[in-house]
């Protein structure tokens, strides 16, 4: 983080403690959520799909509300209303209720996700946001291996005891952020000095919507997001399903390891070489490592090796795109929409809950094998739509120059 300003600083150490804090509590909800409401697997699946579709949907306009408002209190607003979330889990008495908590958790995490990445935009300039990117995203990483851990060990005492232990860390930040995001009113006019006319919700739809690059770029995410938004879930179904259980839980349990601890020591590496002149060449390159990691899982069977190397292989795809993509994003916002920008690429999310529905239709009514060439196809037209979309902006920019010389 050298060179980085304060707010930055603050803002990825805040990003961390929130992130242990959802990874105390959210890896062990459905056991929660079976045990006090004696819930089928079925009825858990459908709170918490419904809850996470909702907070998804409601990242679209969160990201308007970044554009639209001063981050910093929007930042602490979220951030309480997520540590109140944790807080009302357990006094709610009916699964209904859970959905609508769980969906406000979900969407104040998602405004502050985009609203932090608006203010990487904002504070930094271009070839470091990629660093910024990579460090929050290993952050992340830390941060769930960290909150499972600690989630474990604190629900031995008390089954409650985590979600007043995520509550209580996001309620610590809340109070930290309000004292140093004081000394930070405004970002440094480093993109421009012109501040342009505010936009209404249905105008900034209007201009998202006739951005075919924004389009094709949230398409590609979206496809990326199929293939390793929930890879542990797909992997699972699909080692249950020619395997058994015994062999399904050795296998996520390393391959889950392997990847934290790529992530986490080689994401900032590959990271310094990122520019937005060859975001398209990483790309390629993390698209090439997710097709060999899926062939690797296809063709691993019984060897605890063979899905070790393979998983190895898939994570360097992982740490390569998901950066990326954000650069792509970065590459083609209007400094005075960034955070709306951000909220249409998070809609990309929603591939990672149609993943486990189409993993599962394709387990039940074809060979094994056909999925991970569905996942195959779904990574290569991924990079197919990104390819469309830095076409249409390579040829769009110099318009646009000539337009701002003017």
């Amino acid at each position: 983080m050298k060179g980085f300003p304060p707010l930055i600083k603050i803002l990825l150490a805040s990003s961390l403690v929130l992130t242990i804090g959802r990874g105390v509590t959210l890896p062990f909800i459905t056991i929660y959520l079976t045990e006090h409401f004696h819930l089928l697997p079925k009825s858990v699946g459908i709170i918490l799909g419904i809850s996470l579709t909702i907070g998804i949907i409601s990242s679209f306009y969160g990201g308007y509300l970044v554009d639209r408002f001063n981050k910093n209190p929007l930042i602490l607003l979220a951030i309480l209303l997520f540590s109140l979330s944790f807080f009302a889990i357990p006094s709610v008495s009916q699964p209904a209720g859970v959905i609508l908590v769980l969906a406000i958790l979900h969407t104040a995490y998602a405004v502050l996700n985009i609203a932090i990445k608006a203010c990487f935009a904002s504070w930094l300039p271009v070839n470091q946001r990629i660093k910024a990117f990579s460090i929050n995203y290993t952050l992340i990483n830390v941060g769930w291996a960290v909150g499972s851990s600690l989630g474990v060990m604190v629900a031995g005492y008390s089954p409650l005891l985590p979600f007043y232990l995520s509550g209580g860390l996001a309620l610590l930040t809340v109070v930290t952020l309000s004292f140093r995001l004081r000394n930070y009113p405004a970002p440094p006019a480093t993109e421009t000095d012109i501040s342009p006319a505010v936009l209404n919700f249905r105008q900034t739809v209007n201009v998202l919507r006739g951005d075919r690059r924004l389009i094709y770029f949230t398409l590609g995410s979206t496809l990326g997001a199929v293939v390793f938004g929930q890879f542990t879930g797909y992997l699972s179904q699909y080692l249950i399903t020619v395997s058994n259980a015994e062999f399904a839980y050795r296998v996520i349990g390393v391959v889950m390891i392997v990847n934290a601890c790529i992530v986490i020591a080689l994401q900032y590496v590959l990271s310094r070489g990122m520019r937005q002149d060859n975001m398209l060449r990483w790309l390629m390159l993390g698209t090439l490592f997710f097709v060999l990691g899926l062939v690797g899982f296809m063709l691993a069977g019984q060897s605890i090796w063979l899905w070790v190397l393979a998983m190895a292989i898939f994570t360097l795809g992982e740490i390569i795109v998901i950066p990326v993509e954000y650069m792509f994003i970065d590459f083609i916002a209007p400094p005075h929409l960034k955070g709306s920008y951000y909220g249409v690429q998070s809609l990309s999310n929603l591939g990672g809950a149609i993943n486990p529905v189409m993993c599962g239709f394709l387990l039940s009514y074809a060979p094994p094998p056909v999925m991970f060439l569905v996942l195959i196809t779904a990574a290569l037209f991924s990079l197919l739509f990104f390819f469309l979309g830095h076409r249409l902006a390579e040829q769009q920019k110099p318009i646009a120059s000539i337009s701002g010389a003017q």
